[in-house]
């Protein structure tokens, strides 16, 4: 157990975030300053952030100015080399420990720096490794042509929080379908409600649509009817031949035929993602999913047979009982498909997941492997990154990342991570957020998580979305 006082400040949470980089919650935990074997200083005079062992034969030093992030960076910087030192591990991200680490470039930029002077910054004040680095780079470049949008202008995402089952990695609001059949028509008919209402308020306050997703849960566990239903009242509301995108998350191939295939395309998306994770059918089925790697293949061909020419395919690193080899199988057959995009995920921990439960764990090292496996064989393809998010409990500090052919590009999503426009949510769980540029903030107003909630309280949720427009259009002035 290492034990950690805090002297001179009080950001016990960004010490925290840097020791959960070397340690389990239960290896390590802070104290008063008599207990300490270790102690994270500042000190308001010197202006110098410190980390040193209790007998002063470790010790780690930055200089640094008194504004408050400055203040962080240094107690980070100071912390995590120390702590490299006292456990050999390397951390690839250094002290970038949020989700959203592209955002650093464009504020860089904004300040007139240019890749050499952010690169030397990246690697010497953050302490990122110098491939980590030049990703940041790259993926920001990649992302930045679709940053601008017209004004007043939304981004929509619709939510359907169900599924054929629930996969053992997952913490997501959703609901195995064959259980929860008896809820669907009713979240239906409330879903429907929120959509014309939210696009009735949206044409009133002459707010445009930037791009469409819909996403869960799975949209195609809906049945064919269901989901004619569910598309048709989109395409009634607003014309889909006119955004810059509109993806259908197709997701698991257990999911689609052909039938629904053809309503998607018949209704106007221009993108559609088909999930295969790995195309390993052992692994497919360890890991809750009810079809094979000829289901995915069949399923995609379909696809493509119906004119799709903007196809996504998910793979994760780190599912339980793989390795590199397997990484490379599945890389490989997914080359022969040859989708537009693949985004590569790393296995996060969830800990609502049925994983966290069983205690799940992976080395760093085979999981970059794994990675770099992955990464190599997408670019072999000519594909190029453009997105990139970090998320909290990684089975190794990698990230996750989109790589795609240049034109097929998500727009969406770099819009999600980016957090650069407004976006309505609909659907159980889904979260609106209105962005005010010009004050660097936003305003949150989720949806109920539980769909037997959300079809009770759909009234109360029409007036939180007139609540969450009213604060977007406000964002435009």
């Amino acid at each position: 157990m290492i034990k950690i006082a805090l002297v001179g400040h009080e950001f016990r949470y960004e010490a925290f975030q840097i020791a959960s980089l070397f340690y389990e919650k239960n290896e390590f935990q802070f104290v008063d300053y008599d207990e300490a074997d270790y102690y994270s200083i500042y000190d308001e005079n010197a202006k110098t952030c410190t980390f040193k062992s209790k007998d002063s034969t470790l010790m780690y030093e930055e200089i640094v100015d008194d504004t408050k992030k400055n203040i962080k960076i240094g107690l980070k910087s100071s912390m995590i080399n120390a702590l490299k030192s006292i456990t050999g591990k390397e951390i690839p991200w250094g002290i970038l420990i949020g989700i959203r680490p592209t955002k650093l470039y464009h504020e860089f930029v904004s300040m007139g720096m240019v890749d050499e002077e952010i690169k030397e910054v990246l690697i010497n004040k953050y302490y990122l490794n110098p491939d980590k680095a030049d990703l940041l780079i790259e993926v920001a470049k990649g992302e930045k042509p679709f940053l601008t949008y017209e004004d007043g202008s939304v981004s929509v995402y619709i939510g359907i929080p169900f599924c054929p089952t629930r996969c053992v990695y997952c913490s997501f609001t959703s609901n195995p379908i064959g259980t929860n059949k008896h809820l669907v028509d009713d979240y239906l008919s409330a879903l429907v409600k929120e959509i014309n209402y939210t696009f009735s308020l949206i044409k009133d306050k002459g707010i445009k649509v930037d791009t469409l997703y819909i996403g869960g849960g799975t949209p195609t566990s809906l049945n064919e009817k269901q989901l004619e239903i569910l598309l048709k009242t989109v395409s009634e509301n607003i014309e889909t031949d006119r955004i810059r995108e509109y993806t259908v998350e197709a997701g698991r191939p257990d999911s689609i035929n052909e039938e629904k295939l053809k309503l998607i395309k018949k209704y106007g998306a221009t993108r559609i993602s088909i999930n295969p994770q790995t195309m390993s059918d052992e692994t497919l089925k360890n890991i809750g999913r009810t079809h094979t790697s000829s289901d995915i293949k069949d399923k995609f061909n379909i696809a493509r047979s119906l004119g799709f020419d903007n196809i996504n395919m998910d793979i994760i690193i780190g599912l339980p009982g793989e390795t590199a080899n397997h990484v490379e199988t599945t890389i490989s057959e997914i080359k022969q498909l040859n989708p537009d995009s693949i985004t590569i995920h790393t296995m996060a921990i969830k800990r609502a997941s049925k994983l966290c439960e069983d205690g799940y764990s992976i080395e760093n090292s085979e999981a970059k492997n794994m990675y770099d496996v992955a990464v190599n064989g997408v670019i072999s393809m000519g594909m190029k990154p453009y997105y990139m998010y970090r998320q909290k409990n990684m089975v190794s500090p990698l990230e996750n990342i989109g790589y795609s052919y240049r034109g097929k590009e998500s727009i969406y999503n770099v819009q999600m991570i980016s957090e650069n426009i407004s976006i309505i949510g609909l659907g159980a769980d889904s979260v609106s957020k209105a962005i005010y540029r010009d004050e660097n903030r936003l305003e949150r107003i989720a949806n109920l998580k539980d769909v037997r909630e959300y079809i009770k309280r759909i009234d109360e949720i029409l007036g939180n979305k007139k609540k969450a427009l009213d604060m977007v259009e406000e964002s435009f002035r």
